[in-house]
């Protein structure tokens, strides 16, 4: 898990600059739940999981996410295209004063919007727009996936703790 406040500064062009200040996020609707599903089944493959889950299942788990389970999915837009969707919730933690910290546990931006500076500023708005100072955010990252490791890197984010696994009757690591 690594854990941050966002530290960016990224420049851009003039017309870059533009397209990153009308960015913004919103509440996703339940109907925005396929497409959704569509972009995190390339969040799987770009980050290396092994998650075997078909686009279907994919929109049923969003809606169990939302309707069931207490995470909160954004859309992030473009005008008024969405450009990458973020899950997140508060979970209990007695270390934090709060008693509680922030998940965040899906972050992506389609592929063709990616490099310039946009996931960059989708982290500045979700932090400024749904979470509030002193709030501790948690991610994982997998091993499999330096470019992500040094987005977040780049965004603030520091190692807090490794998760190892082990498949039981295996001598060799997973």
């Amino acid at each position: 898990m690594a854990t941050a406040k966002p530290s960016i500064n990224v420049p851009h062009s003039t017309s870059h600059a533009a397209e990153l200040d009308q960015l913004d996020i919103r509440r996703a609707n339940p109907d925005e739940f396929g497409l959704l599903a569509r972009m995190n089944r390339e969040l799987i493959e770009d980050e290396g999981h092994r998650n075997p889950m078909t686009v279907p299942q994919l929109t049923e788990r969003f809606q169990s996410f939302v309707s069931n389970e207490g995470w909160q999915v954004d859309v992030l837009l473009s005008g008024s295209t969405i450009v990458g969707f973020m899950t997140h919730r508060y979970e209990p933690d007695i270390a934090e004063p709060s008693g509680f910290r922030v998940f965040l546990r899906q972050f992506y931006i389609s592929r063709d919007k990616r490099r310039g500076g946009i996931g960059s500023r989708a982290v500045e708005l979700l932090f400024k727009k749904r979470f509030k100072p002193g709030d501790r955010v948690f991610l994982d990252v997998l091993e499999v996936n330096p470019i992500g490791r040094a987005f977040w890197s780049r965004s603030g984010f520091s190692p807090y703790s490794t998760t190892m696994e082990q498949v039981v009757g295996s001598s060799e690591p997973s």
